[in-house]
């Protein structure tokens, strides 16, 4: 027969607290990012400024989590910090990998990875490994803000002076005679609106006016287009020539004029003729004067046919 084994209740209280102990641990390293059933190994790196990255921060290798930082301690001259890295150890990397600190976010956390090289010799437990920064996003951003805001302040100094310099200008009299301008603008603005106004009254009252004189000065321009091919069509060498053989005509006559040749040119220079048609003029003009004066000397009528009794 089976003996039954008898346990106290005291070595069952210790059994549960052992195993509650291994779990608490197991758990607390679990949550670290460490799995105590798994070998880790153990790697240096020295830098001068760990920049954010802090105790159980991940370690990841192309973007898988491989360790975690295990504990950061200044150096003994206190110029610098190690940083102690907890890698499982079956992922393996050459010694001439480094350690890449990047990233960064709002709380000034960073990210560490292992970036592998080529190289002949493993990296083994305890070697301590080179590192190498990059800018993270905020530390670009920053960078970029930097002259941004320089510039921003000497404008905003600049600003400040010019409205230094307007307040001094725009004194109390400066004021006064900027309100009575734009008052006065105010003022132009309502007499051009006015003016404007009577102005399309005057156009739609005379429309039909307008109409006739544009018509009008439409129809002078045709009759000046017509005239103009009129001309166009005319030939300068013709016109010339007649132009020419006309002043020569004249000439010839002018010449005749001269030399007294032809009737006119008599009439012109005969001076008895001319003294004789002056004598015969004068007393024409007696004869006619003395007819109108004495009319029954030359006319002898009657209504009963007697004669005067003074013939």
């Amino acid at each position: 027969m089976i003996k039954k084994i008898k346990i106290s209740r005291q070595a069952k209280t210790g059994m549960i607290a052992i195993i509650a102990l291994a779990l608490f641990i197991w758990g607390f390293n679990y949550l670290k990012g460490k799995d105590i059933l798994k070998k880790y190994n153990t790697y240096y790196a020295v830098l001068d400024n760990v920049e954010g990255v802090v105790k159980s921060t991940p370690v990841t290798l192309k973007g898988i989590p491989i360790g975690t930082v295990e504990d950061l301690e200044f150096t003994p001259d206190m110029q610098n910090t190690v940083m102690v890295l907890n890698i499982d150890s079956d992922y393996k990397f050459t010694r001439n990998s480094k350690i890449k600190i990047y990233g960064g976010n709002i709380m000034g956390g960073k990210s560490v990875a292992i970036v592998p090289s080529e190289g002949n010799q493993m990296a083994k437990d305890g070697d301590t490994l080179s590192v190498m920064k990059t800018p993270g996003m905020f530390d670009l951003v920053n960078e970029k803000l930097d002259p941004l805001q320089n510039k921003l302040l000497s404008s905003l100094t600049s600003l400040d002076s010019i409205l230094f310099g307007v307040n001094n200008i725009l004194d109390n009299q400066t004021q006064k005679n900027i309100k009575t301008g734009l008052a006065d603008l105010s003022v132009t603005i309502n007499h051009f609106k006015k003016t404007s106004k009577e102005l399309d009254d005057l156009l739609s009252r005379n429309k039909e006016n307008l109409t006739g004189t544009f018509n009008n000065f439409h129809k002078i321009s045709e009759d000046f287009a017509v005239l103009s091919d009129s001309l166009k069509n005319l030939k300068p060498g013709e016109l010339s020539a007649k132009l020419n053989q006309s002043i020569s005509q004249l000439n010839l006559t002018l010449k005749k004029l001269n030399k007294g040749e032809g009737t006119m040119a008599k009439l012109m220079n005969d001076k008895q003729l001319y003294d004789n048609l002056e004598k015969s003029t004068k007393e024409l003009e007696l004869l006619l004067k003395d007819l109108r004066e004495h009319p029954k000397k030359y006319v002898h009528f009657s209504i009963f046919g007697k004669k005067d009794k003074n013939q």
